[in-house]
C-alpha cells in the first residue's frame, strides 16, 4: 500500500536523459516506485498531461539570516524549490566570536542589500562554530533542504579579527583559519566559498576580508576541501576588470582545481550590453578547463536581471569610486554632497559608456525611475533619467540627484546591463558546463529584485514561451 500515486505523468527525473511517461509511487515520504504501477494507494492524483520531477536545487542562495525569521524558506518554497544552499560569495555569519558579530552583518547589508534593522532583530546568534549553527538549524522548522558552505569572510575575520580587512594573513593565522574550514566540513558543511569580487565592500567601505587574500592562503584552504574528499568549492570574482585582475583569477581558478580536485562552481556567465561578446569567451574558458579533466562549472540565471536601488541606501553604483565616496557617507553628509556642484560633475563624469565597462551600463538612458514617495512626481514613474533631464532641461545628473533629494533619496531606481540578448542567453543555457540558477534568494530584498522564482520563470517563460530547452533539461 502506497501513501501517493501519480499516474500517467511526464516524469523528469533529473539525470539529463529524456523525459517518459510513467506511474510514481510514495511511501513514507519516498519514492518507491516509478513504472506501471497497479497496486493501491491511500492517494491517487491523475498527473495526466502534468510534469512529475524533483524539487530544484537552488545552488547559490543567501538565506543565511533569513531562515532564522522565515524558515520556510519565502518565497523559494512557493516556486518548486525543495532545497537551498548558502553561504555562498565567502559570506557567511559563522565561525563568529560575539565581538564580530556586527562586521559580519555589515558585509551583508553592503553586498547583498539586506536591511540591517532585519538582521540585528532576526538572528539569535545561538553559535560561535559553524557545528553549532547546524544544530542551531537542525531545531528550526525548515520548510526546505538546507546546504551551508564554510564562508571564506567569516572565517577571516575569527581567526585575525579586524586586520582581516587590512592586510594579508601570517602562517599561523592560515594555520588556524585550516582547522576553522576542517571543522566546518566535519560538522557537515557542504564545501567552501570565497570571494575577490572588486566591487564587494563591508557596511563601512572596507572590502570584504576574503579579498586580502593571498594566493597561499587560497592555496592552503582549498587543500582542506580536497583532504576531506567531499563537497564543492564556491568562487566569487566579479567582473573582469583588468588584465592584472584576469591574470589573478586564473591563478585562482587553477590552484582552487588542483588543491581539491573537486567541483567549483565559478564565475557568473551573463550576456552583458556593455560587454556583448564577453559571454562568448566566458564559455570558452569553461570548456577549457572541462577538456583538461577539471570539474568546473560557470552558472547563469533565467531571468533578466534588473537592479532596483534608492541613493538611501545601495551598493549599486560601488565600481565607480566617486560615487562609492558619497555612498559611504552618512546620511546627512551624502545629502550634502549630492547637492554640491562639484561633486555632481565628478559623478557624471563616470556615468560615461566610454569609460571601462563594469557592471553598471554608464547610460542614462537605461536608468528608470521605478518608484516615487511624492505625488507631485507619479508623472516620473516609468521614464528615464534621459528623457526627464530633456523634458526638465537639465543635465542628466542634475535630473537625477534633484529628484532623489527631493524626496530624501527614498526615489527607487532601476537599471539592467545583463540577460537582454535572447540568442545569446539561449546560447549559454545550451553549454553542459553552466548551470541554471544563480537566483541569490535571501539577499536584495531591499532593492525590490530578489531572485526566488528563476524555476519557475524558466518553466514559464523559455520553455513554455520561447519553447527553448535548456541542456539535458526541460522539454
Amino acid at each position: 500500500m502506497y501513501d501517493l500515486l501519480l499516474k500517467n505523468g511526464r516524469i523528469y527525473d533529473g539525470s539529463g536523459m529524456p523525459s517518459f511517461v510513467a506511474d510514481l509511487a510514495i511511501r513514507d515520504g519516498r519514492i518507491a516506485a516509478i513504472g506501471r504501477i497497479n497496486e493501491a494507494a491511500t492517494r491517487v492524483l491523475d498527473a495526466d498531461g502534468l510534469a512529475v520531477a524533483p524539487g530544484i536545487i537552488d545552488f547559490h542562495t543567501h538565506f543565511d539570516a533569513q531562515i532564522w525569521w522565515d524558515p520556510l524558506g519565502s518565497s523559494s518554497n512557493e516556486h518548486g524549490v525543495t532545497t537551498v544552499v548558502f553561504g555562498n560569495c565567502g559570506l557567511t555569519l559563522t565561525p563568529c566570536k560575539p565581538e564580530s558579530r556586527d562586521a559580519l552583518i555589515g558585509t551583508f547589508v553592503r553586498v547583498e542589500s539586506m536591511p540591517r534593522n532585519s538582521l540585528t532583530a532576526g538572528i539569535p546568534w545561538e553559535w560561535t562554530t559553524h557545528g553549532q549553527y547546524l544544530d542551531a538549524l537542525s531545531r528550526r522548522p525548515l520548510g526546505l533542504n538546507v546546504a551551508t558552505l564554510v564562508g571564506h569572510c567569516a572565517v577571516r575575520q575569527y581567526a585575525m579579527g579586524e586586520a582581516s580587512v587590512e592586510r594579508e594573513a601570517n602562517d599561523t593565522e592560515i594555520a588556524e583559519m585550516e582547522e576553522l574550514v576542517r571543522q566546518g566540513l566535519t560538522a557537515g558543511a557542504f564545501g567552501f566559498s570565497t570571494n575577490s569580487n572588486q566591487s564587494h565592500f563591508r557596511e563601512d567601505g572596507k572590502p570584504v576580508a576574503s579579498r586580502f587574500a593571498s594566493l597561499h592562503e587560497i592555496e592552503r584552504l582549498c587543500r582542506v576541501v580536497g583532504q576531506n574528499q567531499r563537497g564543492a568549492v564556491q568562487f566569487t570574482h566579479g567582473a573582469f576588470a583588468t588584465p592584472e585582475h584576469v591574470a589573478r583569477i586564473s591563478q585562482w581558478y587553477d590552484t582552487i582545481l588542483s588543491e581539491t580536485r573537486r567541483p567549483l562552481i565559478g564565475e557568473s556567465i551573463r550576456h552583458r550590453w556593455s560587454e556583448p561578446d564577453l559571454w562568448r569567451k566566458q564559455l570558452d574558458d569553461v570548456e577549457e578547463r572541462a577538456r583538461r579533466g577539471a570539474a568546473s562549472f560557470a552558472m547563469t540565471t533565467t531571468r533578466l536581471a534588473l537592479r532596483r536601488w534608492a541613493l538611501k541606501d545601495s551598493n549599486r553604483l560601488d565600481e565607480m569610486p566617486a560615487w562609492k565616496k558619497v555612498m559611504s557617507m552618512p546620511l546627512e553628509a551624502r545629502k550634502e554632497a549630492f547637492r554640491n556642484q562639484e561633486t555632481r560633475r565628478e559623478l557624471a563624469e563616470e556615468v560615461v559608456p566610454s569609460q571601462p565597462a563594469i557592471n553598471f551600463s554608464r547610460r542614462w538612458d537605461s536608468i528608470f525611475v521605478n518608484r516615487v514617495c511624492r505625488a507631485d512626481h507619479k508623472e516620473l514613474q516609468g521614464k528615464s533619467i534621459e528623457e526627464i533631464a530633456r523634458s526638465q532641461r537639465k543635465s542628466a545628473i542634475d535630473a537625477m540627484l534633484d529628484l532623489s533629494l527631493d524626496e530624501e533619496l527614498d526615489t527607487v531606481f532601476e537599471d539592467s546591463i545583463t540577460q537582454g540578448d535572447e540568442k545569446a542567453v539561449a546560447a549559454i543555457f545550451q553549454s553542459p558546463y553552466v548551470m541554471l540558477g544563480q537566483s541569490d534568494a535571501g539577499a536584495h530584498v531591499a532593492s525590490a529584485n530578489p531572485g526566488f522564482g528563476f524555476g519557475t520563470f524558466l518553466l514559464s517563460y523559455w520553455v513554455r514561451k520561447r519553447r527553448h530547452h535548456a541542456h539535458g533539461g526541460s522539454h
